[in-house]
């Protein structure tokens, strides 16, 4: 990739500032729930001053390009990690943990992301993904809903399937090319390897037509823990699926991307037309916005890896924080859990309608909102590289999804309540404030799309 092998040698601590705040973190969160007399809350609010100081790490200046064995740093590398930080932000803020272990989990899964950040290896990659992945299965393990231990299962099956294709490509790679590194390997073997580790990518992303496990996971999940899958987890495999589209771009996996990207898409459209539980319609509608992303990678990958489309793919990546964290946290706060709840909402909750609506304009794409702007910079670098069929079937699945996007909102605004539904329990106001701001950055950051901005640019300290 880009930028991920020049610049000269730092400290490889330098380059894991961010990491070893969070590890340390997870060391002390642990150690205040070990405390017998610790105050309630003593776990997570160890874990806010860990988030915190690794924030303040991320920020130290760095130059791009810097390089250590096995690691590297590039400008959409470091940038995604605010988009990773950005996303666990309110799962912290809203988290009601019985003990230390939940907030601990989430500092290990921001370090697991941000070593796939960082890596400049195949090895380091893997070992990102793992640290990622083991703590979210034990996250969807302790959920409140009564099937999380059987999501928390099937999630470990189709994440240890993607943990083996994964090393299986590493072993393909290593026997063609002789190293682990970020590189070419040639022949048949090189192909084969890169296949099996873009598959596992792609299970990590819940794409077409490795999704099968994700509907019931964030289903099972609390709705706060589903809104941080479906955004940071999104963000770390989506730049793991952009390391190793980097690694052949003219290969067969980078030209197989777009028509798996639109395939995506419109399986995720069309299935969610059908969802009447919340969670797991929102669920499909990640799975048609994972085609974007993927649309996103492959137009960066075929037109050589530009600025431009980079900034397009961590537009969108930011974008996503708001729309989706901000749905599935509106979920948690209002109490509602099936379509049927939604109907006549407007007039017993208006600002909860409206906030809930505009997040829905934003993920339909709907003008002017940061939905509309993220997508059409996705078609715009498509049509730039050439990726006319998938961008039209793209543009398709956006306009079926239309479909449940206004749906809902027909549901709050038009329907009379369902008299044979039982009202739902509004949450207190905690969690209102960071739906609202969601939704209004959701909406104001379609007006202003520069104020998204890839931080971290070449030849920036």
């Amino acid at each position: 990739m880009t930028g991920l092998s020049g610049g000269g040698m730092l400290p490889p601590l330098r380059l894991l500032w961010p990491q070893c705040a969070l590890a340390a973190g997870v060391l002390f969160v642990l150690a205040a729930g070990a405390v017998r007399r610790a105050a309630p809350g003593a776990g997570l609010k160890a874990a806010s001053l860990a988030f915190v100081a690794a924030a303040l790490a991320l920020l130290a200046p760095t130059p791009e390009a810097a390089s250590a064995p096995l690691l590297g740093l590039d400008a959409l590398g470091r940038s995604l990690q605010g988009v990773f930080f950005a996303a666990a932000l309110p799962l912290l803020y809203v988290m009601e943990p019985a003990d230390e272990v939940p907030p601990a989990l989430v500092l290990a899964a921001l370090v697991g992301m941000g070593l796939i950040a960082v890596s400049a290896n195949l090895l380091t990659l893997f070992l990102g993904l793992e640290t990622m992945s083991l703590p979210a299965y034990l996250l969807v393990s302790r959920s409140r809903s009564a099937t999380g231990l059987e999501a928390a299962v099937k999630y470990f099956f189709a994440g240890s399937t993607a943990s083996a294709f994964f090393l299986m490509g590493m072993a393909l790679h290593y026997a063609a090319a002789g190293s682990l590194a970020l590189g070419a390997a040639p022949g048949g073997l090189g192909g084969a390897g890169l296949a099996l580790m873009g598959a596992a990518a792609l299970f990590k992303l819940g794409a077409v037509p490795l999704h099968f496990w994700l509907p019931d996971v964030y289903e099972a999940s609390d709705p706060e823990l589903a809104g941080f899958f479906s955004t940071a987890l999104k963000a770390a495999a989506v730049l793991l699926l952009a390391r190793l589209a980097s690694i052949a771009p003219a290969g067969a996996f980078a030209a197989a991307l777009p028509w798996a990207a639109s395939l995506t898409i419109l399986f995720g459209a069309v299935a969610a037309l059908r969802q009447t539980n919340l969670a797991r319609l929102l669920a499909y509608s990640s799975i048609s916005h994972v085609g974007f992303m993927m649309l996103a990678v492959a137009a960066w990958a075929r037109g050589g890896r530009v600025r431009t489309a980079e900034g397009a793919l961590f537009f969108y990546l930011a974008v996503y924080v708001f729309m989706s964290g901000g749905a599935f946290l509106w979920l948690r706060t209002a109490g509602i859990s099936s379509r049927r709840q939604l109907r006549g909402l407007a007039r017993a909750r208006p600002a909860q309608a409206a906030a809930l609506a505009a997040l829905l304009l934003a993920l339909a794409g709907i003008p002017p909102t940061a939905g509309f702007a993220a997508k059409f910079l996705v078609f715009w670098e498509a049509l730039k590289a050439g990726l006319y069929a998938p961008m039209i079937l793209g543009g398709l699945g956006a306009v079926v999804a239309l479909g449940y996007y206004l749906g809902l909102i027909r549901d709050m605004y038009f329907d009379p309540p369902d008299r044979h539904t039982a009202p739902a329990q509004a949450r207190p106001a905690r969690g209102w404030g960071v739906v609202a701001a969601f939704a209004g950055a959701a909406v104001l950051l379609g007006l202003t799309p520069w104020l998204v901005n890839m931080p971290w640019r070449a030849g920036a300290p």
